[in-house]
């Protein structure tokens, strides 16, 4: 982060022992014109977007964030400043006031704000003259100083919210900031792991249906927070997979991300990923897909339940292969392809092929194939008797896994 000494070109930083303050002996100079050499004039914008840390431009305006420029004010404050007491705080303004205007005469200096910023930033120009913080337990109030002063550069406000923070307990909302903060603040990474623990306590059961809605909105780090901690207690694993699925959808309606972060973060967390491993994600009109099922996984997960393997894609539509034991009416192995069920129906004919590689050839031999028409929303699939599937000289394990190779191929109706 920005920040260090006036040898650097940056503002020398005041600071005490202890909890970071600064010398309060300025707070009468506050928005004091007889005491002020400078007016900051303060745009107030309808929204920001991502933070994107810049430096002055030549008139002295900051431009905080992308799209900004276009975006129209709000409402407009104007603030009498002192130069020296701002530069000696913060390197941002350190850099404003020696952008030119000393020699131009100019005695305005305009920043840009975001309208949720206001507060914070208010408190972080008091700040850098009194040295204190007014005294708050909302600890979200204290998360938007915080990104007000790493927006700045104001490096004794940083820690001080910082460690105020980590004393104060967390909340849903200041949780899911803490996670988004960036890597240049300081306790940024203890701030992190306090939320992760917070979201993970406050949704150990987080399957039940009084908390889905909260869930919706936490993002991606929080998520994957709850799935580390609570994993090992959760009795159904097709529910956690059903839940990560739902989340995506929510969160990323654009397919292409929406793959990319099942494939990458959330899916191999769930406990079905290491059942059927090496999947490809694709979306073609046609498609091969490969999984591979240990041995162990069939011995110690049937009769008990099912083995779901990650989704894949093909023209837009969802799929997933399902395996398990039946034992009615006769004792197997079932191999099925279901569709997802919030896809919606295909319109056209579906093509289906399972094909498994067997001793000794080493090649994929054809165990089922079938052909589906517009409409249709049932699994299909095959069956194979448990007793050549199961036994160590079995056919179908190889290195004691069973490779598994999806075909589906959808036409499209005229």
């Amino acid at each position: 982060m920005a920040g260090g000494d006036a040898s650097s070109g940056a503002a020398p930083v005041l600071e005490t022992a202890g909890e970071a303050e600064v010398d309060a002996g300025f707070e009468f100079a506050f928005d004091n014109e007889a005491f002020s050499d400078r007016v900051l004039r303060i745009e107030v914008v309808g929204a920001g977007r991502k933070r994107r840390r810049e430096g002055a431009n030549g008139q002295g305006v900051r431009r905080c964030e992308d799209g900004e420029g276009n975006t129209p004010v709000l409402r407009v404050k104007t603030v009498h400043i002192s130069s020296v007491i701002l530069a000696a705080k913060s390197s941002f303004f350190f850099k404003l006031f020696s952008n030119g205007m000393k020699e131009s005469g100019q005695r305005q200096s305009t920043v840009r704000i975001a309208d949720s910023e206001e507060n914070a930033f208010m408190e972080l120009l008091r700040f850098m003259y009194n040295g204190r913080l007014t005294p708050t337990t909302e600890s979200t109030l204290l998360v938007d100083i915080l990104m007000a002063a790493d927006k700045f550069d104001v490096v004794s406000c940083i820690k001080l919210c910082g460690q105020r923070l980590i004393g104060l307990p967390m909340t849903l909302e200041s949780a899911v900031r803490c996670l988004d903060l960036p890597c240049s603040i300081s306790m940024a990474a203890d701030l992190s792991e306090a939320a992760k623990k917070f979201l993970a306590k406050r949704y150990k059961k987080f399957l039940s249906t009084k908390f889905q809605d909260e869930l919706m909105r936490i993002p991606l780090a929080g998520i994957v927070a709850i799935l580390s901690w609570n994993l090992p207690g959760v009795a159904s694993e097709k529910s956690v997979y059903d839940f990560v699925l739902r989340w995506a959808d929510l969160q990323y309606p654009n397919s292409e991300q929406r793959r990319e972060i099942l494939s990458s973060s959330l899916l191999p967390m769930v406990p079905l990923r290491r059942s059927m491993t090496n999947v490809i994600l694709i979306d073609q009109p046609s498609c091969i897909i490969n999984f591979s099922l240990k041995r162990e996984h069939c011995s110690g997960s049937f009769p008990s339940g099912s083995m779901r393997s990650p989704p894949f894609y093909c023209a837009g539509h969802g799929f997933f292969l399902s395996a398990h034991r039946r034992m009615e009416p006769s004792n197997s192995f079932v191999l099925i392809i279901q569709k997802l069920e919030d896809k919606g129906l295909v319109r056209g004919t579906v093509d289906y092929d399972i094909e498994v590689k067997t001793t000794p050839s080493l090649e994929f031999t054809t165990l089922w194939r079938h052909t589906t028409t517009t409409g249709c929303t049932q699994g299909f699939g095959c069956s194979v008797p448990w007793s050549e599937v199961i036994p160590d000289d079995s056919p179908f394990f190889i290195d004691d896994k069973l490779h598994i190779r999806v075909h589906v191929k959808i036409t499209p109706q005229p």
